[in-house]
């Protein structure tokens, strides 16, 4: 999930941890800092069964035993609804109260953890974390590692790469795995049919589609938004352009941002920015969701959860409109791809005075079948639980996200888009950079100071900089 509906995950993020730089990671957290998609057919496993094949299958949470007495957990997370989920493990777990406390999204709530962490104290019993940093928190020690409290026995549980995003070693379990974000084509099916508009299934169709739309609207109505400030959101279709961003060997690094498949990707979109065909709004602020309630913009490139996060914005404006289809492909006839942008866990601290509570949330929360598909209709969050992604219930016609893509099984979309997802894709640990700094090279090329080429070319360079100036050894490919 990422971390907000007024601003997507990975914007920015604390300085990179001292501790996490070459020589002072652990060689055992190294591989989390990859995807590790073992290969294809670990991305899902069993979930990719025929959903009315499966039943909801639940750990045995009497395994995970409270402390006594009288609990109250405190819970960072910045996913709208989850107070609705708390309220039903209240219901299941009389003797603890929950308290979801919404500190700010991503960044904004890595900052305060890692004070919190630094100062001992202050700090809440659960936390959110994306995968993307959960390494950096690791190296803090400041984490409670679960597989003291039995985190192993629910590991069949749950989607085999996110499992090992928390447990890098296979042995300490840092988090639970709460979500993914594979990628697809949300439209407006109104405005398409109001103009007459075809259903992309390659790019460029997307961008025939995108010219025949700006004419018949006069230029009032864009295809698509292109985010200026979201790295992942571009990431995720060089990705599913066969991208490889970042590779370790041992110790050393390779780094390749500004390479064809992307740069074919950033090409695209700078066309279709200086043709007018799409927007360049600032994703997630009020002038985003204003353009998209009132038909200026007809769809976009959206993780799974981005109905249910435009669902739940959009407060039922434009409801029932929309439909979600695969991502559009670079040539027809090609194998299927796609990418993904997102996936989080939730962590206990090691200042949480109640840890076997704790736990038993997070465990609770992500596998049990109440909260995994509440959390879908209130807030779109693609299970990381394998019952989850195969549960009949995932698809609610009248729930969001669903009901927002006009009963679609927007679920079956999204699964299948998560079965063409690279494996081999992996993140580097100073990401944080790379991220921040997209944000500078891509609001140079809007301005007609950068081509795309240099944009991506800028962007390596300077992270390639920062990386070896934190002690990382990295080199160009």
């Amino acid at each position: 999930m990422n971390y907000s509906m007024v601003s997507r995950p990975l914007l920015s993020r604390p300085q990179p941890i001292v501790a996490a730089r070459r020589g002072l990671l652990p060689r055992v957290l190294r591989p989390v800092f990859l995807f590790a998609f073992a290969s294809a057919s670990l991305v899902f496993g069993p979930a990719l069964a025929p959903l009315s094949a499966q039943d909801f299958k639940e750990p045995d949470f009497t395994k995970f035993k409270p402390e006594e007495g009288q609990i109250n957990l405190e819970v960072w997370s910045w996913v709208v609804g989850l107070d609705k989920a708390a309220k039903l493990f209240e219901q299941a777990y009389p003797n603890i109260k929950v308290t979801v406390n919404n500190v700010g999204g991503g960044p904004v709530e890595y900052q305060k953890l890692q004070t919190a962490i630094k100062a001992g104290s202050g700090g809440p019993d659960v936390a959110q974390i994306e995968f993307m940093f959960l390494p950096s928190f690791i190296v803090t020690d400041g984490l409670r590692d679960l597989a003291q409290y039995g985190a192993n026995d629910v590991k069949s549980y749950f989607v085999p790469w996110t499992w090992n995003q928390v447990s890098p070693d296979g042995k300490a379990v840092y988090a639970i795995p709460q979500d993914s974000g594979p990628m697809a084509f949300l439209y407006n099916k109104k405005i398409f049919d109001q103009y007459g508009l075809t259903v992309p299934t390659t790019w460029d169709e997307f961008a025939q589609q995108a010219e025949k739309l700006y004419q018949a609207s006069g230029g009032k109505v864009k295809i698509a938004n292109f985010f200026p400030t979201h790295a992942p959101w571009l990431i995720s279709m060089a990705w599913a352009n066969g991208a490889e961003l970042f590779k370790a060997n041992g110790d050393t690094w390779t780094q390749t941002l500004n390479g064809p498949e992307t740069e074919k990707v950033l090409g695209l979109w700078d066309d279709l920015i200086k043709k007018k065909y799409v927007s360049t709004i600032t994703g997630f602020t009020a002038e985003f969701y204003n353009a998209v309630s009132s038909g200026q913009i007809a769809g976009s490139i959206e993780a799974a959860w981005g109905p249910g996060v435009l669902a739940a914005s959009l407060n039922d404006k434009t409801s029932g409109e929309w439909r979600v289809t695969p991502l559009p492909q670079w040539n027809k006839g090609q194998p299927f791809r796609s990418g993904n942008w997102g996936g989080s866990s939730n962590v206990v601290l090691k200042q949480s005075k109640h840890p076997k509570a704790a736990a038993l949330f997070c465990v609770w929360l992500n596998s049990a079948k109440g909260p995994v598909l509440s959390n879908w209709t209130s807030y779109g969050i693609f299970p990381a639980s394998l019952s989850g992604l195969n549960s009949p219930d995932l698809h609610q016609p009248d729930k969001n996200p669903s009901k927002f893509c006009g009963g679609q099984n927007i679920a079956e979309v999204y699964v299948q888009a998560s079965k063409a997802v690279n494996v081999d894709f992996a993140w580097s640990p100073w990401f944080a950079f790379v991220n921040d700094n997209y944000n500078k090279q891509i609001s140079a090329m809007l301005t007609g100071t950068l081509n795309p080429q240099q944009a991506l070319d800028a962007w390596q360079s300077e992270s390639l900089k920062n990386a070896s100036a934190d002690g990382y050894e990295v080199k160009a490919k």
